[in-house]
């Protein structure tokens, strides 16, 4: 009986050991493996993939047929594993099970993802697809996949080239830090934003760094915060730019008169914690121009920085989602940029406010999509801000984005 005893623990010892040897080994490989890979198949996750939250009860409570723009929207959920595809009449008619703080379709129904929702990145299984940048198929099956240097975040697209561009997080190196007045800043973990483009076979074709271009004393147009002790002692990271826009410049009214700041393809930045508008140019790498609104209308926070697309009415303005957290309101702007005047905004006071995240975007038949995140509403206004479309989700949303309905090939087999 002894001896069996003896037999059991060892066997337990070894079991253990046994454990934590892949453990350490699976860890050890997602940190050390090349970073710059591509894979066409799913990676690896050891853990079990989480139980989300109940489904929320979900309320499509307004809808305008003659006035609202027809058309399939994407709705990412924070919490239920899901991205609905909402139809124009308001019924759910597609969805994929995946976790995603950004997703866009794709004109042959695929869809190209960031993984990592507000929950998300709470949950193992999610937080180590941190950096990956995928491409699902209409069935949810990965179809491409690359492995950023760090957590890819909040922007991906893809252009007509197979290109793809996002956003990944890193920290700034020691080597640069000497510029730095405030010691203890200097001293501290800074957190920040790269900006990557890959090839469908991912090969590196344009890299910009914050820290190689922007200044680190600056926080944009006003005073940086100072750092709390959990920073000045590195428990914690300085979120210096927390950047969650990269639009690239189509063509536009400002560059065919002439100004060379806005030539297409530069690129639109926003970095939520200096509340301000960045345009780079992107062979220099250089901010060209910048925008951060005055009074009332001043950004504070702020999402989904762009110039409204050639063809759509205020083609060529720079529309934005201004949190606006210093004041519990949020404000949708719409502005020239060479000259900064507000030409059309929306606003309801406190009865329309989303602390973080948000998305805007102009419809082709002048409407405007609006995207409040935090309660998790999705709705669609008129240029009289009258609202025509409207979703309460029940639950925190990721950026909703509408598609028309001859978008992709798969719209024809759904339900209107």
């Amino acid at each position: 009986m002894k001896h069996r005893s003896i037999l059991i623990l060892e066997l337990l010892g070894l079991l253990f050991l046994a454990s934590l040897f892949v453990y350490f080994s699976d860890n050890s490989s997602q940190e050390q493996g090349d970073q710059n890979s591509i894979a066409l198949v799913p990676a690896t996750v050891s853990v079990s993939r989480p139980v989300p939250v109940d489904p929320p009860v979900q309320k499509f409570t307004k809808y305008e047929a003659e006035r609202s723009f027809a058309g399939y929207t994407v709705v990412p959920e924070s919490g239920t594993e899901k991205i609905g595809l909402w139809s124009p009449s308001g019924k759910r008619v597609h969805e994929w099970n995946i976790d995603a703080a950004r997703a866009r379709l794709l004109p042959n129904g695929n869809l190209l993802v960031i993984h990592g929702s507000k929950w998300g990145w709470s949950q193992e299984y999610w937080r180590k697809m941190r950096r990956l940048v995928r491409e699902y198929s209409w069935e949810g099956e990965v179809v491409w996949e690359y492995q950023a240097p760090g957590a890819a975040h909040h922007d991906v697209r893809r252009f007509e080239n197979g290109n793809t561009l996002f956003l990944y997080r890193l920290e700034v190196p020691e080597t640069h830090k000497h510029s730095i007045g405030n010691s203890h800043k200097q001293e501290s973990r800074i957190k920040s934003d790269a900006i990557l483009e890959v090839t469908r076979e991912g090969e590196v074709v344009w890299e910009w760094l914050s820290y190689e271009h922007l200044d680190l004393n600056s926080c944009g147009w006003k005073k940086c915060a100072p750092l709390g002790e959990a920073q000045r002692s590195g428990r914690r990271g300085f979120d210096w730019t927390h950047i969650n826009t990269s639009f690239p410049l189509l063509e536009n009214r400002w560059f065919e008169k002439g100004d060379k700041r806005f030539r297409p393809g530069n690129i639109l930045l926003l970095p939520r914690n200096w509340s301000e508008v960045l345009l780079l140019d992107k062979e220099s790498g250089k901010v060209v121009w910048r925008y951060h609104g005055s009074g009332d209308d001043t950004l504070s926070g702020g999402h989904e920085a762009q110039l409204i697309p050639p063809g759509l009415p205020g083609a060529g303005n720079l529309l934005v989602f201004n949190n606006g957290r210093d004041r519990l309101r949020s404000v949708v702007l719409e502005v020239r940029p060479d000259t900064e005047e507000i030409v059309w905004k929306f606003e309801r006071g406190k009865r329309f406010f989303s602390h973080a995240a948000g998305s805007v975007q102009r419809l082709p038949n002048g409407n405007t999509l609006i995207s409040e995140d935090v309660p998790g509403r999705v709705f669609e206004v008129t240029s009289e801000g009258e609202v025509v479309w409207k979703l309460e989700a029940g639950i925190r949303t990721e950026r909703a984005h509408r598609y028309a309905v001859d978008y992709c090939p798969q719209f024809a087999t759904l339900e209107r």
